[in-house]
């Protein structure tokens, strides 16, 4: 896509139809949060809804939990950038359908616990269940930052006060971190049912005065799918030496190898379904396993089509820019900045609120998602268990005293705007590792390998021991956080310098650059390995080996 000459970027003045749309959704969050917040008065109710969800509510609340408004600028500019490589994500789905069918949710659904890391101590103990905890802790706030920075830069960017982001990310923190932290689960799954219908509605809105805008409309935009990508066809960027490890280590240097973005995205969802509080919380709110399993339909398909759309939109973009002359030079190297600007140059008044609180939607549904389940992993694995001393985490709530339901309900509201104020601390912050893509990968799928990993030799393995896993845990994590320092040399050469002499010479001239999409592969693989070699040196197969694996687990008669 050529260039065209330099030109100031288009500035939005958003209409009084736009304020009042995006005024009216803001003051329906607080309102649903409101509501539910008096319909409490036990963890059970807060964390787990009573149990009372129906599949419907649950699908799609979990599949606006799982996307964010990341994906409205990530996945356009990541498909103008990568192309059509992009796509093949969507078959991870064709794996993620049997293994949480038969798999992950009977498992779940036969411990019946409200953490997903209680089961980690009764299969290893309870230093690997407070580090499972402790990096699905960093996880999820990373998430949480990361959604929270984007719709504030893209208002900024729309509306050319990009100095004012680090206002709108207190302000509209806090407006999230109130409504979660009144309302609890059962606000959250009914503001992320409403958000899922917004988020369709702004991408249809989108799609429609895109097509119409663009000249030669559907038929053009087909017709460049081809072309998009430009950076997908790059070569390796060059290691050092010749022969086939040479060869194979040229592969992680690729920007997006199409067979390791299919390996990445499928290890992220795998941990989404095995180890994220986000999606076992969600699931134990369900009536049944039934309800579950239709659950999980509904997500699967509604995100196969939420990014077969904006994928779209990102080819409709290419085609826009070039039939009016090429990319502006202020977006050559800004590819996160071109669908604001699209917005800035054709949307129409109300439009343009509607898309924006299309955003929103997106990114508040995963924070206020993001905020619970961490409130939830601070209460029942870290308070409940280690200052309260409750058996399995303080989820068994029998002969709990009125006094002490209503003490957990405050502590657990306490920890909720605790964990709000992190995250908005954070969210100013993450702009510095790369572009939108980039930043999605490195921190919001850059632990996940680890946690994944300590799931999996606890589930299929009987060798595996505490130790072993505790050491894997560790260093899985570590080779993650080295993988995303090295795939982010700009970051590391002005922000950690002093830890240059870890990584390859060649990185302090920027060459080469590891591709973003392997610290969350080669952190699953560090924690197998190493956990299931650490076990092996030292065997011990206790009882709870056998009595939790997987295996004996399925074999459990139901808790509903």
């Amino acid at each position: 896509m050529g260039a065209t000459a330099s030109a100031a970027p288009p500035k939005l003045r958003l209409s009084w139809p736009d304020g009042l749309i995006i005024v009216l959704y803001l003051a329906l969050l607080v309102g649903i949060g409101i509501w539910h917040s008096r319909r409490h008065r036990t963890v059970k109710d807060y964390f787990l809804a009573g149990g009372t969800m129906r599949w419907l509510p649950v699908g799609l609340s979990l599949m606006a939990a799982l996307n964010s408004g990341l994906d409205y600028l990530m996945q356009p500019a990541g498909m103008i950038k990568f192309g059509a490589v992009l796509l093949i994500v969507n078959l991870s789905w064709l794996f993620l359908y049997p293994y949480v069918f038969f798999v992950t949710l009977p498992m779940f659904r036969r411990l019946g616990c409200t953490s997903a890391y209680e089961y980690l101590e009764r299969r290893f103990g309870s230093a690997v269940r407070a580090l499972a905890a402790g990096i699905f802790l960093l996880w999820r706030l990373g998430w949480m930052a990361t959604a929270l920075y984007v719709p504030c830069f893209a208002i900024a960017v729309v509306t050319g006060n990009e100095q004012h982001i680090a206002y709108m990310v207190v302000i509209l923190g806090a407006i999230v971190t109130f409504y979660t932290m009144a309302g609890g689960i059962k606000a959250v799954i009914w503001t992320d049912v409403a958000q899922f219908c917004i988020m369709f509605g702004g991408l249809a809105a989108t799609i429609f005065i895109i097509v119409t805008k663009t000249q030669g409309g559907l038929a053009a935009i087909l017709a460049d799918v081809a072309n998009v990508g430009s950076e997908t066809r790059a070569e390796p960027q060059g290691i050092a030496g010749s022969g086939p490890l040479a060869g194979f280590l040229e592969y992680f240097f690729i920007p997006i190898p199409v067979a390791g973005l299919l390996i990445a995205c499928l290890v992220s969802r795998l941990t989404n379904y095995t180890s994220d509080q986000v999606m076992i919380q969600r699931f134990q709110t369900s009536k049944s396993i039934k309800d579950a399993r239709l659950g999980f339909i509904i997500t699967a398909v509604s995100d196969v089509i939420w990014m077969l759309a904006l994928c779209f939109v990102g080819v409709a973009l290419f085609t826009y820019f070039r039939s009016i002359g090429g990319l502006p030079e202020h977006l050559q190297e800004k590819q996160d900045r071109i669908f604001p600007t699209f917005m800035a140059l054709v949307f129409p008044a109300g439009a343009t609120g509607l898309v924006i609180a299309a955003i929103l939607a997106a990114s508040l549904s995963s924070i206020d998602s993001a905020i619970n389940s961490m409130t939830a992993v601070a209460m029942l694995d870290f308070y409940g268990r280690f200052r309260r001393k409750r058996t399995g985490g303080g989820t068994d709530e029998r002969g709990t005293a009125p006094e002490d339901a209503r003490r957990d309900l405050f502590v657990s509201r306490a920890i909720t705007v605790l964990i709000g104020a992190a995250g908005i601390a954070l969210a100013v912050n993450v702009s510095k590792l790369g572009t939108i893509l980039e930043i999605a990968n490195k921190i919001i799928n850059g632990f996940t390998g680890p946690i994944l990993g300590i799931f999996l030799l606890g589930m299929f393995t009987r060798r595996a021991n505490p130790m072993g896993v505790f050491i894997g845990g560790l260093a899985g994590t570590l080779v993650s956080l080295y993988a995303i320092a090295w795939s982010s040399p700009d970051f590391l050469r002005k922000s950690l310098a002093f830890l240059l002499p870890l990584f390859p010479r060649a990185v302090a001239q920027g060459e080469p650059v590891l591709s973003f999409i392997w610290p969350t592969v080669l952190g699953l693989a560090a924690t197998l390995s190493i956990g299931y070699a650490v076990s092996l040196i030292r065997p011990q197969i206790e009882d709870r080996a056998r009595q939790w694996n997987w295996f004996a687990v399925i074999r459990r008669p139901w808790t509903e």
